[in-house]
């Protein structure tokens, strides 16, 4: 309890604050004028060395257990910890949408042959889209390395091979972390709209 109202309000209700203040009323301008003061501080500061060097005696903490740096550490029991069904259904939706559009991207350059679009949007199917990808990096590499330096007009292999390593770096970078992340986090879901990072079976 923090308000001097409510502390002057339980020293008349309350038996156990009673006991403490050996039946005395004491009033919240008091209660409040008290907490300001300087003599507080010190008699707070002083009870804090005492209270810890008296649990270290009784072996309840270490001395390097005591912070007083400011140290705070954060509750894994916050709303910031839970996954929610409909956002993961909306990223994942626009992920599909993404993976579309470069699977085109790649059946145009001829480099994706024997996969439909359906085994492109799940996390296996980007992982043989990546390598797919990078295979034929690989050839074009050999390519160019075959070929003259220097090519009238720039190499096609070069351009090719430029726009190749930009998507194999998207799949490995982006799509495929998110796309399994997505999938974990539809089977752990089970029917439910949410689940807490912390502890899958908390709703």
């Amino acid at each position: 309890v923090f308000s001097g109202r409510k502390i002057e309000r339980m020293l008349e209700e309350n038996l156990p604050m009673m006991i403490l203040a050996d039946n005395r009323k004491i009033s919240y301008h008091t209660i409040n004028n008290f907490r300001s003061s300087d003599h507080a501080n010190k008699v707070i500061k002083q009870c804090f060395v005492y209270f810890t060097s008296l649990l270290e005696d009784e072996g309840l903490i270490r001395e390097n257990a005591v912070f007083i740096d400011g140290t705070k550490i954060e509750a894994d029991a916050n709303r910031y910890t839970f996954v929610w069904r409909k956002a993961i259904e909306k990223y994942h939706a626009k992920l599909k949408e993404d993976v579309s559009a470069l699977y085109e991207e790649l059946i145009n350059k001829e480099v994706v042959k024997a996969m439909t679009e359906e085994e492109a949007q799940t996390s296996q199917g980007l992982e043989i889209l990546a390598q797919e990808t990078e295979k034929e990096v690989e050839k074009l590499t050999e390519k160019i390395d075959q070929k003259p330096k220097a090519i009238p007009g720039g190499s096609k292999n070069k351009a090719k091979r430029r726009e190749l390593k930009k998507i194999a770096h998207k799949l490995r970078k982006d799509f495929i972390p998110r796309a399994k992340k997505y999938e974990e986090a539809e089977e752990i879901f089970a029917g439910r709209n949410s689940y807490s990072k912390t502890d899958h079976d908390a709703t």
